[in-house]
């Protein structure tokens, strides 16, 4: 009996025994598996941390290369605005260069209108180019006028002493009637005159003794009217110009009017 009550007591411990092994065993696996499953989220989270620490890595990796690019066109911008800077201040320095000249060109340019001003009283400036261009006009006829002046005077002249061969022997005849005074003086007689041009025909030339150099002085009636230049010489006639500013005032001289040497010659 004793030996069964045993038997049973040990059966009864032993089952306990081994369901209070099994429950250890079994609370220990859930632990375990808990733990297993607690390691695995751990190591899931380490492995995205890495991941993201990886990805941050690149990031800065690709920061600090855009960064040193940065740098490096932010070194070639501030060499280039050295340089600019360098080209703009050696421009100013020409553009000043160019400003005092501009200013000293505007104070001869001041002073040119002053004396415009001067030469041009009562009338403005900006009539000064007409003015000028009318006198300009009137300049130029004034020399054609006077061209064509000369070219009158000059084939006058060749048409006078076209005549004087035609006219010698009248000439001839009038020198006969000049009286001769003592001391062998030269007298003549103007046969022609034009009295614009300030030139006469005397009737009288080389075979008279008159020379190209020859000065000769007008008279009418013992009055003295003026001198003589001669300008062109034949044989018995001569051409004469009427000395600047020896005609006497109000004077004309006429066809007539006697001639003498203003030196007077001897034998």
């Amino acid at each position: 009996m004793i030996k069964e009550i045993l038997t049973y007591s040990i059966a009864i411990v032993a089952i306990a025994a081994s369901g209070f092994f099994g429950w250890s065993a079994k609370e220990k696996y859930t632990k375990t598996t808990e733990e297993r499953i607690i390691l695995e989220g751990e190591n899931k989270n380490l492995s995205l941390s890495i991941s993201k620490k990886d990805d941050e890595k690149d990031t800065a990796i690709q920061a600090k290369d855009l960064a040193l690019d940065e740098q490096a066109k932010a070194g070639a911008e501030l060499e280039s605005a050295k340089s600019k800077g360098t080209e703009q201040a050696n421009t100013l320095d020409a553009v000043s260069g160019d400003l005092e000249a501009a200013v000293a060109e505007k104070k001869k340019i001041d002073a040119s209108m002053e004396a415009l001003r001067g030469k041009f009283p009562g009338i403005e400036l900006e009539e000064v180019p007409r003015v000028v261009k009318d006198m300009e006009a009137n300049q130029k006829k004034l020399v054609g006028e006077e061209e064509d002046a000369s070219l009158v005077k000059k084939r006058l002249e060749e048409d006078i002493a076209k005549n004087l061969a035609e006219s010698s022997r009248i000439v001839e005849k009038i020198n006969q009637s000049i009286k001769r005074v003592e001391g062998n003086t030269f007298q003549a007689t103007i046969v022609a005159v034009d009295n614009d041009w300030n030139f006469v025909v005397i009737g009288a030339g080389e075979k008279s003794g008159l020379t190209g150099d020859s000065k000769l002085l007008i008279q009418r009636d013992g009055r003295l009217l003026g001198k003589l230049l001669i300008s062109k010489l034949e044989p018995n006639t001569a051409v004469a110009d009427v000395e600047p500013g020896s005609l006497r005032n109000g004077v004309a001289l006429q066809a007539g009017d006697q001639v003498i040497l203003e030196s007077v010659s001897s034998n």
